[in-house]
């Protein structure tokens, strides 16, 4: 087969109704008619002799040929991306994209307001999505486009995955602004152990990393509340004597008294996976070189509130 008979812009569309699974959202992400998207299809189906795509329910799945294809056609079509942003360079207020994070409750609200305000500065055009997916399909979703960036603890990565470190966060305790241990100026192993605290976590059993560190104590905290998200957690903390341990960049953001925590507990690890097909598009570098930049200037501007 003659590539001089495909019209290129043909495998950008069976690129994305690969990723995508589905014509109308694969319209979507094109922008254009699902009409076109069949009429491309069909195209596509002529010249390679095979369905390509047939339908399971709601989805698209591909054949064996489809299978076959997208390798190189990701290949192709990353360096040519690649190739041309490195040859006329961009302009990032220019940047029309819906950028796809998976990234949980931490990176959400202490990474996500720097990255934004970077974004709304130098490529105002850049949409976000935001959601977690379990680590288990990580590497799955980069490698099929249906997201574009993980943020998330360190794991073991193979293949074509990669990863950068972004943030390393030292946790705290909090309490509100007129707690009774605000007299204080420290916090002791007996105090804190005395009393009741708010677990963050998005698993519904199992303990955190101070539960973990005080179980090498042989210690137990008296965790009275299990939540899943800190916004949650910081709210109620405005509104009772409970305490909270969390990353001290959090802390920044609501009104709290806070104190190291007299123990030693593992820091929170962050990292930026993406996927190295990613690496030929110079719109991809320059986003994922923005969000390492922000977390650097998170950690560089972050205001150590802790007492000495």
């Amino acid at each position: 087969m003659s590539l001089r008979r495909i019209d290129l812009n043909l495998f950008v569309v069976f690129q994305v109704i690969y990723d995508a699974g589905n014509l109308t959202q694969a319209a979507e992400r094109l922008n254009v008619t699902q009409p076109a998207v069949s009429n491309a299809l069909a195209r596509l189906r002529e010249q390679f002799k095979d369905p390509l795509f047939v339908h399971a329910g709601k989805r698209m799945n591909p054949t064996a040929a489809a299978d076959e294809l997208i390798g190189p056609v990701r290949q192709a079509l990353g360096l040519l991306e690649g190739s041309i942003a490195r040859e006329e360079g961009f302009d990032p207020r220019d940047i029309k994209k819906v950028l796809r994070l998976s990234i949980g409750d931490v990176g959400e609200a202490a990474l996500l307001p720097e990255f934004m305000s970077v974004l709304r500065e130098k490529a105002p055009q850049i949409k976000i999505q935001a959601y977690q997916w379990e680590r288990r399909q990580l590497a799955r979703k980069l490698a099929a486009s249906e997201i574009d960036f993980a943020i998330d603890i360190p794991m073991a990565v193979e293949g074509q995955l990669r990863q950068a470190r972004l943030l390393n966060e030292h946790h705290v305790c909090a309490v509100r602004k007129d707690h009774s241990l605000c007299a204080a100026q420290t916090l002791d192993l007996e105090q804190y152990l005395s009393l009741e605290h708010i677990h963050v976590s998005s698993r519904r059993t199992g303990g955190g990393v101070a539960d973990l560190a005080l179980s090498k104590l042989g210690k137990v905290r008296n965790n009275a509340v299990r939540l899943q998200h800190y916004q949650a957690a910081f709210a109620l903390l405005e509104r009772s004597d409970f305490v909270l341990t969390t990353p001290l960049s959090l802390t920044n953001q609501y009104p709290c008294r806070i104190f190291e925590l007299p123990f030693d507990a593992p820091d929170l690890e962050l990292q930026l996976y993406w996927h190295a097909s990613s690496e030929r598009s110079g719109v991809s570098n320059w986003i994922r070189q923005t969000l390492i930049e922000a977390a650097h200037r998170l950690l560089k501007n972050r205001t150590n509130r802790t007492q000495e």
